[in-house]
């Protein structure tokens, strides 16, 4: 083999081998350069930077990743892409797994008939180790299905949104619900003096809306408010599920003063019902929503509601996760991480 001289060096063929060369050190050298451990002279080190940098040297992903025995890969498990938040939660994570030159593969739940399938899917990739670590978004998921998954066998870090598994030796990343739905009804009964309201849940298996409900009645037995008049109704966290639930808020109309909706979405559907009634929205009755949607402020009347920080829990998520795959032997107990919900007060509520 002809020796290597600068001169004959292109970005395409430039490896760590040449670089050795280029610089008279050893291979194992310039990996310690590279990554950064063990001692390296300063001088040996500048040297080694400086030609790096001339040539534009990128390592080999594949080489990169056979060698650490690592995919650089962090699965990302959404209930779905269609949410108002779903992207804040993939854009938090995106910025910081990119930051670290680590890549997100997105599994995308589509829950309805086929969630287990997509359980299925999931765990399989975790199984076959196409990532290093995940964040799973599974709203429905409970701790027996959980078990069923033998998802701990696994080995591998894995951080949870909006689930307190930490009891079953996962994090958690979780949203104060309760509280801020606390400070919302207040708002509403202390401000503009309700009495009389409809509750629409989302679906049944959903914490986050039971945890909604329990901070709206917490309030109303506080103020001294009867709760067994308040009218409840359940339906799907979608706008769709807002206008065909209103079809049976619609015979209650001229009882009610309020209508909380434990999420944006729904909300949405019943303002747009209103108005087909020639009913004011915030002026004859008051809707309120959950959530924070990016369209929340600009629909008609703007929508009064609760702020959840989706992108922080995404940053927050993906910086544990990566903390315990390069740091294993430091993060070994799991923690629940409890972040705050902002009340969000516009003109849906009648201010």
């Amino acid at each position: 083999m002809k020796p290597v001289t600068e001169k004959g060096v292109s970005q395409l063929k430039l490896t760590i081998s040449y670089i050795a060369k280029l610089a008279g050190v050893s291979k194992a050298t310039v990996s310690r350069v590279l990554n950064g451990t063990g001692y390296v002279s300063e001088e040996t080190r500048k040297k080694i930077l400086e030609i790096v940098k001339k040539y534009d040297y990128t390592p080999d992903s594949k080489a990169v990743s056979l060698s650490k025995k690592r995919t650089y890969t962090v699965g990302l498990v959404l209930p779905s892409t269609s949410g108002p938040f779903y992207g804040e939660v993939l854009r938090g994570v995106e910025e910081v797994l990119s930051q670290n030159r680590y890549f997100t593969l997105l599994m995308v739940l589509d829950s309805g008939k086929h969630i287990s399938k997509a359980r299925e899917r999931y765990v399989a990739a975790l199984k076959e180790k196409r990532v290093d670590g995940a964040i799973i978004f599974d709203p429905t998921l409970n701790p027996e299905q959980l078990k069923k998954l033998k998802i701990h066998s696994l080995n591998l870090p894995i951080v949870f949104l909006l689930k307190d598994f930490h009891d079953l030796g996962f994090d958690s990343i979780m949203v104060d619900n309760r509280s801020a739905s606390a400070d919302l009804t207040r708002h509403l009964v202390k401000v503009h003096g309700y009495k009389k309201f409809a509750f629409v849940k989302g679906p049944k298996e959903s914490e986050d809306s039971e945890e909604r409900f329990r901070g709206f009645m917490g309030v109303l037995k506080e103020s001294g408010l009867n709760v067994d008049d308040v009218l409840v109704f359940s339906s799907d966290f979608t706008y769709e599920g807002g206008r065909r639930i209103f079809q049976e808020i619609r015979p209650h109309l001229r009882s009610l003063e309020a209508i909380y909706c434990a999420n944006d979405e729904m909300a949405l559907g019943v303002i747009e019902e209103l108005k087909g009634l020639n009913v004011r929205p915030g002026k004859d009755i008051a809707v309120v929503g959950f959530d924070d949607a990016f369209w929340a402020q600009h629909i008609d009347p703007p929508l009064t509601t609760v702020h959840q920080p989706m992108y922080e829990c995404g940053k927050i998520a993906a910086d544990r996760v990566l903390n315990r795959i390069e740091n294993p032997d430091t993060f070994k107990n799991p923690v629940k991480i409890l972040l705050k919900a902002e009340l969000v007060v516009r003109n849906s509520c009648g201010c």
